[in-house]
């Protein structure tokens, strides 16, 4: 009989036990997923930084576009499809945007958020199947106009130096940043997953 009692304390010296190292466990599994999301809301927060950059500078580009018929005459055709083009940038990068940080304010669960980086990663990884060719299209555009609308040829060729300086180094800025951010979001994907 006291043997019972004995085993019967046991039995609930042990749930007890179990009961406070469940509570540790549940509270650390808390702190871990608090530790993830602090770290994900970092890396997020480099790419929210990367899209403002992107769209100030659409929006730069787009409300200057008309400035390429003063200074050296280009046609207004060209101005305005500058600033469509620029526009379509801003427009395709602001939904991309909105999308990948509606789900990350509102969501708590990590798949979705899982689901969602990886969308918004390979949509910015085929903005280049868009983007490249209209400004490779842009790009010959800007050098007929210059060639067109130049007093001279001395002239025209300094423009096309200035032009193609800026370009390589606005395309060295923009590779530099799209590689920033799907690094950053395969380390995202790359944590959440274990």
């Amino acid at each position: 009989m006291e043997e019972n009692i004995n085993i019967s304390e046991e039995l609930e010296q042990l749930r007890s036990e179990y009961a406070v190292l469940k509570n540790k466990l549940d509270e650390q599994e808390i702190i871990n997923d608090r530790i993830m999301l602090d770290s994900v809301r970092s890396k997020v927060d480099v790419i929210d930084n990367n899209d403002r950059v992107i769209i100030v500078c659409c929006l730069l580009a787009m409300f200057f576009s008309p400035a390429y018929h003063y200074i050296f005459g280009a046609t207004w055709w060209f101005c305005g499809a500058t600033a469509l083009f620029m526009a379509y940038g801003c427009y395709c990068t602001v939904r991309r945007h909105r999308s990948l940080f509606l789900t990350y304010k509102v969501e708590k669960d990590m798949l979705p958020l899982v689901k969602k980086i990886k969308y918004f990663r390979s949509e910015y990884a085929n903005w280049l199947n868009v983007g490249l060719p209209l400004l490779i299209v842009w790009v010959i555009w800007l050098f007929l106009e210059i060639f067109w609308h130049a007093d001279n040829r001395p002239v025209a060729l300094f423009l096309s130096g200035c032009v193609l300086a800026g370009l390589s180094i606005g395309g060295a800025i923009g590779l530099r940043m799209r590689t920033r951010v799907i690094r950053t979001c395969d380390a995202i994907i790359g944590q959440l997953k274990h």
